[in-house]
């Protein structure tokens, strides 16, 4: 069977091609629209058959329900059928697929295409194109967002065809764009009672209109650097930055190997927001984060080395490729066995590249020294070296400890102290206890308490700590220990 999908254009029955025309007048065929609210088709169908349907739309639970029951309806409407669609015919079609998918031909005769009518009566500017989306395919988020608009180049939201999907395109819109942002509302373009408005994004669920399927939003671009939350926005602001002549003289300087250090800070400022329980800081400081990673992108870019979409390629194919229980069909029992799987995937990986010289390699220098110690650890506990049960390692800290205390000079008590914090990082890996994060919350308790410490201090009258009697100190941190609630 062949089905024709015939693009009704905007609404005006004189904007419908001779094609579109000639294909909704075959002799033998089965006619259907869409909808029967398309305006001109009293004028176009007169005194020919057809069906349309509206009450899939009343009825239905959902859109994938409308589309589903739609295709089956063609499917069974004989050899020959002709839908009738507003706008282009192929935009926005969802039920194209399931067509083909039945076993359909199926041919598209294009008219003009909703988006075009929209920006031509906005009057916003499009020499280079324009992103063209429907409403219900913007909202939702995670698996849900289908599509995200690029702010720096104009776009057309088609078929508001109510204030609740309005409310909805506002929300999608508002990840992107901020609210002040000027759009344009175009009602019905071309035909008699054509309506345009300007609106913020803020505001524009609030227009003034009758919402319907011919109701669109056009969504000019965003002006020079404004801030938006777009990556495309950031990779341009980042850009500038570091343009030769025009840029930021300190940007201009940076290289991979000065951004170091920032990378470092941005990274523990993160932690604290974390530990903080702090949204709003987290926010921020996630931000600066990424910042470090454009900057190196567009470091590398500048020399030829990579660029962004480099970066965000070779991540993404890494999560794919390494989460076959997720993207493929491998199933897993629990996380133990992610992590297993994780590492096969990982040594396989460099099957093409230089034979490790030994097994801990690829534990960076760079770490900090008590995490790479946990990390050494655990790599040697993994290929073998290790004692066979905990005890072992709690004598090993004993011995360690002993030697620190029998040590005389300052060089060895360097040397036995840096013994015995390795061994007990390998005793944390061997307790699952991440020893870093042991010892940040060590220190997070010790601030606290000290800081109540000093306010029981303040209330007691005492000038400083120095000089106060022990009894006097063991009495007030036992104090500071119970108002903090730690044992």
């Amino acid at each position: 069977m062949r089905v024709s999908i015939v693009g009704l254009g905007p609404g005006p029955a004189d904007w419908v091609t001779g094609a579109a025309i000639a294909r909704l007048h075959l002799p033998g065929a089965g006619v259907f629209f869409r909808t029967r609210l398309w305006p001109g088709l009293g004028e176009l169908m007169h005194g020919r058959a057809w069906e349309s349907f509206d009450e899939l739309y009343e009825r239905a639970a959902s859109l994938e329900d409308v589309h589903t029951a739609m295709a089956e309806r063609l499917l069974d409407a004989g050899a020959e059928v002709v839908l009738g669609v507003p706008g282009d015919g192929a935009l926005g079609e969802a039920v194209l697929d399931r067509l083909r998918a039945g076993g359909a031909v199926v041919e598209i005769v294009p008219g003009i295409p909703l988006g075009v009518a929209a920006i031509a009566a906005a009057g916003v500017p499009a020499a280079d194109g324009a992103q063209v989306v429907e409403a219900t395919a913007l909202g939702g988020g995670g698996l849900d967002l289908l599509v995200e608009l690029n702010p720096r180049w104009p776009a057309v939201v088609t078929g508001v065809f109510n204030s609740r999907i309005a409310s909805d395109v506002k929300l999608a819109l508002q990840r992107v764009y901020p609210p002040e942002h000027n759009l344009v509302v175009v009602h019905h373009p071309g035909l008699a009672d054509a309506w345009v408005q300007g609106a913020t994004l803020a505001e524009v669920d609030r227009a003034r209109v009758d919402f319907d399927h011919l109701t669109h939003v056009v969504v000019p671009p965003a002006v020079g650097y404004a801030p938006t939350g777009s990556a495309h926005s950031l990779r341009a602001i980042v850009a500038r930055l570091r343009a030769p002549a025009i840029g930021c003289p300190w940007d201009l300087e940076q290289t991979h190997s000065s951004l170091i250090p920032y990378v470092i800070e941005e990274a523990y400022e993160v932690v604290d927001a974390i530990e903080a329980d702090d949204p709003v800081g987290l926010c921020d400081e996630l931000g600066d984060l990424l910042l470090q990673v454009a900057l190196h992108a567009e470091v590398a870019d500048q020399a030829s080395e990579f660029e962004w979409n480099d970066v965000v390629r070779t991540l993404s194919e890494k999560l794919v490729r390494r989460h076959p229980h997720v993207f493929g069909s491998v199933q897993v029992t629990g996380a133990s066995e992610v992590v297993r799987n994780w590492d096969r995937i990982k040594q396989a990986e460099r099957v093409d590249q230089p034979a490790a010289i030994s097994a801990l390699d690829g534990v960076p220098k760079s770490l900090p020294q008590l995490k790479r110690a946990g990390e050494l650890a655990r790599k040697a506990g993994k290929a073998g070296f290790d004692w066979p049960t905990r005890e072992g390692t709690v004598d090993k800290v004993r011995e360690e400890l002993a030697e620190l205390l029998a040590a005389n000079s300052l060089a060895e008590r360097r040397e036995e102290l840096g013994d015995l914090l390795w061994i007990l990082a390998k005793l944390a890996w061997q307790d699952g206890i991440d020893p870093e994060e042991a010892l940040r919350a060590a220190n997070r308790k010790f601030s606290t308490r000290f800081a109540v410490l000093e306010q029981i201090a303040a209330e007691c009258n005492w000038p400083s700590l120095g000089g106060r009697p022990l009894v006097d100190l063991q009495s007030a941190w036992a104090e500071a220990k119970r108002r903090t609630g730690h044992k």
